[in-house]
């Protein structure tokens, strides 16, 4: 595996989670940039994890450091399991390698059937706020933006990422041998630390950081904290 330790040949491929856009990174973009070469991915167009990596899999950088949040995490690790030799570094943000559970696929089909009656009008505040600290769940700002995005991708977008079943990939983490950072934030309501920690114990070279006071969208709730993060362990690990 090629190793980079310079900002200019570093590859940073940067996979959004459930309903987001590239605007996700919006907060963290410049620390990126100065952490390396930015490729934007979008996972509109599929309704698995399976064919969102294979359909990321042609475009991806030799020796590219992945970094993937919630459902791009996901992505973010199959596609790590598919490619390992052109991976350099893992990056799993607010995410997890559980299955789908039946009540969580139950919910999800009741939403698409409602979408057959009812016009799209992005995702409920309800569910907005649940991505969010609970002191942040009224914050105007953050309601916008994911509201934003949630309008932005659209129906269709919705469906088909509503119609996902995430399979368990507890077994592929083991064959995932490069240099792994798992970030999860205390306050998430969406994804447990117990998840965060079951991703680093199966992982062959990880490590866990934890943002306190923050919700499951780290990338909005705690940029500065998340690039400083990044860049502490893109120091340490050589890449």
């Amino acid at each position: 595996m090629n190793v980079i330790s310079h900002p200019r040949q570093r590859q940073l491929m940067l996979i959004p989670g459930f309903m987001c856009d590239t605007s996700l990174w919006d907060s963290v973009r410049a620390g990126l940039e100065e952490l390396g070469q930015t490729h934007f991915a979008g996972l509109n167009q599929d309704d698995s994890i399976e064919a969102m990596a294979e359909h990321l899999l042609p475009n991806l950088p030799s020796a590219c450091v992945l970094i993937g949040f919630s459902l791009g995490g996901y992505v973010a690790r199959h596609l790590a399991w598919l490619a390992q030799d052109r991976i350099a570094g893992l990056v799993l943000l607010n995410t997890s390698a559980r299955a789908s559970t039946e009540l969580e696929l139950a919910r999800n089909q009741q939403q698409i059937k409602m979408l057959a009656t009812y016009p799209y009008k992005g995702q409920t505040v309800r569910a907005l706020q649940h991505a969010l600290h609970p002191q942040r769940q009224d914050n105007p700002v953050l309601l916008t933006h994911l509201q934003a995005m949630s309008l932005a991708l659209g129906k269709e977008v919705f469906i088909r990422q509503l119609a996902i079943k995430r399979q368990d990939g507890h077994h592929e983490l083991a064959d995932i041998a490069c240099p792994a950072l798992v970030v999860a934030s205390r306050n998430d309501q969406m994804r447990s630390l117990d998840e965060s920690e079951k991703l680093v114990a199966a992982l062959p070279d990880a490590e866990l950081h934890i943002i306190e006071d923050c919700g499951h969208m780290s990338p909005l709730e705690k940029p500065a904290e998340l690039i400083q993060v990044l860049q502490c362990w893109l120091h340490k690990t050589g890449l």
